[in-house]
């Protein structure tokens, strides 16, 4: 009886041992980048009309763009946009504040360009929930978030229609 008492002991401990020493796997913030072709526009041509995107995407330009080259063909700007929950959970805690912050880059070569968000964040200001004051949040979106896969349809969608618009601004420009 002592030894089943004891091979039980040892056995629990094994288990619990192991538990306690398995290392969790790193949780990456999720990014989204793509490359277009864009055949028959030279660079700058392709850098126009990514910066005509930034004016009629976002409210200010000037405010969203940190940082432009012209001769390399890069921008980079740091936007937001609505926050889409997904699921039970998540849609109740959402308030109507909530956003995701990202910075965006293009980069434009002859006949190319790549876009990509990274930095995406959850931010979810001060709110009252009942009598409890709930302290704005603001943390990073990663692979096991709720609304990930929500969110990166939406940046993809927003990437197509500025490569869209590249394309169809060179006609309207020509043909006026």
């Amino acid at each position: 009886m002592k030894k089943l008492l004891l091979i039980g002991v040892l056995g629990i401990g094994a288990v619990l041992g192991g538990c306690a020493t398995t290392p969790q796997q790193p949780v990456e913030p999720v990014k989204f980048e793509k490359v277009y072709q864009i055949d028959g526009l030279n660079q700058a041509q392709i850098y126009d009309g990514a910066r005509q995107w930034f004016a009629t995407a976002f409210r200010s330009a000037n405010a969203v763009i940190q940082y432009e080259d012209k001769a390399t063909g890069s921008i980079i700007g740091k936007g937001n946009m609505p926050y889409r929950c997904s699921g039970f959970a998540d849609c109740m805690t959402m308030t109507n504040g909530d956003r995701v912050d990202f910075t965006v880059r293009v980069d434009t070569k002859d006949g190319r360009m790549r876009v990509s968000y990274d930095n995406l964040t959850h931010y979810q200001p001060s709110h009252m929930s009942g009598n409890v004051r709930i302290q704005e949040s603001n943390y990073p979106i990663t692979e096991r978030t709720s609304s990930a896969k929500i969110t990166l349809d939406a940046l993809n969608k927003s990437a197509d229609e500025m490569a869209e618009k590249i394309k169809t601004q060179q006609k309207v420009n020509s043909n006026w």
